[in-house]
C-alpha cells in the first residue's frame, strides 16, 4: 500500500500545478462570454472613471490617475482571489467570475447610497449588460446561423427584453424621481392669516449696514484665499491630542499635520463702530478637497447687513478624503471633538483681535454675545464647543487644560448628527443656552431627525432667559442649506438613487434657513424677544417662509416641568414630586424611547393608543397635581408636546388629523375644556419618499416629530368663569373626538409664573 503522506503530497502538488496552469494558460472564453465580459467591463470602467473624478478629480490629474489605477488594481486582485476560490465549484468561466466580482466592487463604489439599493442596482447592471453582451457577441460571430428557428426567436426576445430593461433602467437612473407629493398641511392652509398680525419685520430681508469682507488664515494654509494680500494672519494650533490616523498623504495634501492645524476663516461684517455680536458657522463632513466653507455666504451677507460679524470657518482638512485616507483603509478617527475644540480656538483669536489696537476688529466684537452655527457633523461641533466652553479640562484627558468661558448664548443645528462623539462616553448635556434645530424630511444623509435627541438634552435653570426650538421642514434635504453641496446628498451616481424631484428648490430652502436663523439670532443676541413667537407658533412666519409643511416644537426656561417621562420606569409618577399619572380605557399605555426612522432617540415619551369602538368607557390620560403644591397665576399656560405616531398611509386631511379634548380642573372640581384643534392642528407624520419608486418601501419614510401646544389658563376661564386657574388639580387628555389613534406625549409643564406653594 502507498504511503498516505505521499499521496497527500501528490494531491497538493497536483493542485498547485493546476493553479499555475490556469494562471499561465487560462481556458478560452466562448464567444458569448467574451461579449458579456466586454460589455460589462466597458460599462463598469466608464462609470468608475466618472465616479473617481467626482470623488478625487478636484485634486488634479496625477492624483486622479494614480488613485483610480491603484484602487482598480487592488479590487482586481481581491476579486481574482475570490474568483479562483470559486473556480472549483462554478461552471461559469473563472475569468468572467473574476471580472464580475471586480465589476461588483466598482459598481458599489459608483452607487454609494442606501445599502439594499446599492446591491440591487449593481447586480442588475452586471446581469443585464452581461446577458446583452453575450447575445450580441454570439450574433456577431455567427453562432445563431446554424441554430434552430426557435433558438433564434428566443435569443431575439431575450436580447430585446434585456435592451428594454437597460433602457428603462437608464431612464429610471437618470431621472429625478417620482415628482412632488401633495402638501395638504401647507403653512398657508394650516395657519390662517387673520390669526397673525403682521407686527414683525421680515428677518430674512437685508438690514441697513454696508457689508465688508475679509479672510484670515495661518501662514501654512493650503488655500490662497486665506493668505491674500489683506488677510489677517493666525497661528496654527496643536490638535494632535484630538485626532487619530492622520496619514502622511493628508499632511502632504494640506501642508500640515495634526499638530499644526490652520485657523482659517471667511468673514462678513458690518461697516460700523460696533460692538457687534459674533456668529461663527462650521460646515460638516464633505469631500475634503471640495471646500464647504464658502457655502454659507448667503447667511454671511444677510447677517452682516443686520449688524452681526459672521465667520464661516474652514475645517475641510478634517473631512473625508478617499485619497488621503488610503482608500478608506486609514480613516481619520476621533475628529468630531477636534471640530468643536477648533471653534473655541477661533474664538480665542477673535478675543485677541478685539483687544488689539491696530486690528480692524479692535473693540468691534461683543464677546458676550456669541452664537455658533453647525451644519451636519458641524452641528455636533457646536454642542461640543458649548460643552468644552464651560470645562476646565478635556473630558478624555485632564492634562489638556481649557480656559475659554466665552459668552456663547445660543447654538444652531442644521441637519445635525448626534452621538458620533460622546464626551467621556456620555451624551453631550447642555444647560442654560438657547438651541435651534432645523431638519428636512428628505434629508438623504442624516436621514433621521437626530438633533431631536440633543434638543431633549438641553436644560434650563428656573427663570432662565433661554429657550430651545426644533423645526422639521417638508421637502428640505441635507445639502441645499450649503450652496456648495446642492441637491445631491451622496456622491456622483449615488445621487441618482434618490428621489430629488420632491425636494424644495434651493432658493426656498435657503429662505427657510435665513428666516429661522435670523429670527433666532434676533431673539437670542439682539434682545428682540418678540421673534420667539416664530418658534412658539410657526404661523407667525407664514408670510416669510416657503409654503410647505412644517412641524415645530418649543420649550423655555420660564416653564415649570411637570413630567417628561425620562425620570423612572413607574408609569404612575411624574417628574415633579407628588404628581400622579392615570390612564383609563386605553388600548396601549406605556413609556418608551421614541422610535425614529433608524434608531431610538435618547429621550422617552408616553405612548397612548386608543380605539373607542372596541373599549368600554371614554379613553383618557390624566396628570393629577392634587398633591404637588403647584400653583399658577391666571396669566400662566399649560404646555405640552405631542407627536402623532400612526404609521398608516393617510389620504385625506380629515382622516389624518387627530383631535382630542384638553380638560383642566381646579381644586374645587370646576373644569374647563377646549379641543386640541382650538390651539393648532396636530399634524401627522410627514412622509418623505427618499428613494425612487418602486424601491421607496426599502427605507423608512416617516418618523414621529413632536409639536408644541400652549393652552392659556385665561382662555380656559373664559370657557367656564367658575374655573379657578390659580388652583389647578389635574390636566386631562380625553380622546373623544377621534375614534382611534396613537400618539406620543412629552414635556408637560406650566409656563409663566408657576410656583411651588410655600417655596
Amino acid at each position: 500500500m502507498s504511503d498516505p503522506a505521499l499521496q497527500e503530497k501528490k494531491k497538493s502538488s497536483f493542485g498547485l500545478l493546476h493553479i499555475a496552469k490556469f494562471l499561465k494558460y487560462p481556458a478560452q472564453l466562448s464567444p458569448g462570454w467574451k461579449g458579456a465580459s466586454l460589455a460589462l467591463g466597458i460599462i463598469a470602467l466608464l462609470l468608475y472613471f466618472v465616479q473617481g473624478y467626482n470623488m478625487i478629480g478636484t485634486r488634479g490629474a496625477i492624483p486622479y490617475f494614480v488613485g483610480i489605477v491603484v484602487f482598480l488594481l487592488a479590487v482586481m486582485l481581491l476579486a481574482g482571489v475570490i474568483a479562483l476560490l470559486l473556480h472549483w465549484i462554478k461552471k461559469i468561466p473563472t475569468r468572467y467570475i473574476w471580472l464580475a466580482l471586480t465589476s461588483f466592487c466598482l459598481l458599489v463604489i459608483c452607487f454609494i447610497g442606501p445599502l439594499p439599493l446599492m446591491f440591487i442596482v449593481s447586480i442588475s447592471t452586471i446581469v443585464s449588460f452581461s446577458l446583452l453582451g453575450m447575445l450580441i457577441w454570439r450574433w456577431m460571430t455567427g453562432q445563431y446561423r446554424k441554430a434552430s428557428k426557435v433558438s433564434r426567436i428566443i435569443a431575439s426576445i431575450m436580447a430585446g427584453s434585456t435592451l428594454a430593461c437597460i433602457l428603462l433602467g437608464g431612464y429610471w437612473l437618470l431621472g429625478n424621481g417620482n415628482g412632488e407629493l401633495p402638501k395638504p398641511y401647507r403653512l398657508q392652509v394650516m395657519k390662517a392669516a387673520d390669526s397673525y398680525l403682521a407686527t414683525l419685520a421680515n428677518p430674512a430681508e437685508p438690514g441697513s449696514y454696508q457689508i465688508k469682507t475679509l479672510t484670515y488664515g495661518s501662514a501654512n494654509s493650503y488655500r490662497k484665499e486665506f493668505n491674500a494680500e489683506n488677510s489677517l494672519t493666525t497661528k496654527p494650533v496643536d490638535g494632535s491630542p484630538f485626532v487619530k490616523n492622520w496619514s502622511s498623504i493628508r499632511t502632504k495634501t494640506f501642508g500640515f499635520g495634526p499638530d499644526q492645524m490652520a485657523l482659517n476663516g471667511l468673514v462678513w461684517y458690518p461697516d460700523g463702530n460696533g460692538p457687534f455680536p459674533l456668529v461663527v458657522a462650521v460646515h460638516g463632513n464633505h469631500l475634503a478637497t471640495d471646500y464647504s466653507d464658502p457655502g454659507y455666504a448667503y447667511l454671511g451677507n444677510l447677517l452682516a447687513s443686520k449688524g452681526y460679524i459672521f465667520v464661516s470657518i474652514d475645517e475641510n482638512f478634517l473631512n473625508t478624503s478617499p485619497y488621503d485616507d488610503l482608500f478608506m483603509l486609514k480613516v481619520l478617527k476621533n475628529e468630531n471633538s477636534a471640530r468643536g475644540w477648533l471653534m473655541l480656538e477661533h474664538l480665542k483669536v477673535w478675543e485677541e483681535w478685539n483687544n488689539t489696537r491696530d486690528n480692524p476688529f479692535f473693540n468691534k466684537v461683543d464677546m458676550s454675545r456669541i452664537s455658533l452655527i453647525g451644519h451636519s457633523r458641524g452641528s455636533e461641533a457646536v454642542t461640543v464647543a458649548a460643552a468644552y466652553n464651560k470645562l476646565s479640562a478635556s473630558p478624555e484627558n485632564g492634562n489638556i487644560k481649557f480656559d475659554y468661558n466665552f459668552g456663547i448664548r445660543s447654538i444652531v443645528s442644521i441637519a445635525g448628527t448626534d452621538g458620533q462623539y460622546k464626551p467621556a462616553g456620555q451624551p453631550t448635556q447642555l444647560k442654560d443656552i438657547s438651541y435651534l434645530a432645523i431638519h428636512g424630511s428628505h434629508d438623504m444623509d442624516v436621514s433621521s431627525f437626530d438633533s431631536a435627541s440633543q434638543y431633549s438634552r438641553i436644560g434650563f435653570s428656573d427663570k432662565s432667559p433661554h429657550f430651545k426650538a426644533a423645526v422639521y421642514v417638508y421637502g428640505a434635504n441635507h445639502g441645499q442649506f450649503n450652496t456648495e453641496w446642492g441637491r445631491g446628498d451622496s456622491v456622483g451616481f449615488g445621487n441618482k438613487l434618490y428621489n430629488t424631484a420632491q425636494l424644495l428648490p434651493q432658493k426656498e430652502q435657503l429662505q427657510v434657513a435665513k428666516v429661522l436663523i435670523s429670527s433666532f439670532l434676533e431673539a437670542t443676541l439682539q434682545k428682540k424677544t418678540q421673534y420667539r413667537s416664530v418658534f412658539q407658533d410657526i404661523g407667525y412666519a407664514r408670510e416669510w417662509l416657503p409654503d410647505t409643511m412644517y412641524i415645530s416644537n418649543y420649550w423655555d426656561g420660564n416653564t415649570k416641568l411637570i413630567t417628561n417621562f425620562d425620570e423612572d420606569i413607574d408609569l404612575s409618577t411624574t417628574t415633579m414630586s407628588g404628581g400622579r399619572l392615570v390612564g383609563n380605557a386605553l388600548k396601549k399605555w406605556k413609556e418608551e424611547k421614541v422610535k425614529m426612522k433608524y434608531d431610538f432617540g435618547s429621550y422617552s415619551a408616553v405612548r397612548l393608543d386608543w380605539n373607542r369602538t372596541t373599549t368600554r368607557g371614554l379613553p383618557s390620560y390624566t396628570v393629577d397635581l392634587t398633591d404637588t403644591g403647584l400653583a399658577a397665576e391666571a396669566s400662566s399656560s399649560i404646555v405640552f408636546s405631542i407627536a402623532d405616531r400612526e404609521d398608516k398611509k393617510k389620504s385625506g386631511m380629515q382622516e389624518a388629523l387627530v383631535d382630542l379634548t384638553v380638560q383642566v380642573a381646579d381644586k374645587s372640581g370646576n373644569t374647563a375644556s377646549l379641543p386640541l384643534s382650538s390651539v393648532a392642528s396636530l399634524l401627522p407624520m410627514l412622509e418623505g419618499d427618499i428613494v425612487k419608486w418602486p424601491f421607496t418601501s426599502l427605507l423608512p419614510t416617516r418618523e414621529p416629530i413632536f409639536q408644541n401646544f400652549t393652552f392659556r389658563l385665561a382662555d380656559l376661564k373664559t370657557v367656564n368663569p367658575a374655573f379657578q386657574p390659580e388652583q389647578i388639580s389635574r390636566v386631562s387628555f380625553i380622546f373623544d373626538k377621534t375614534d382611534k389613534g396613537s400618539i406620543y406625549l412629552r414635556d408637560v409643564g406650566i409656563r409663566g409664573a408657576a410656583v411651588i406653594s410655600g417655596s
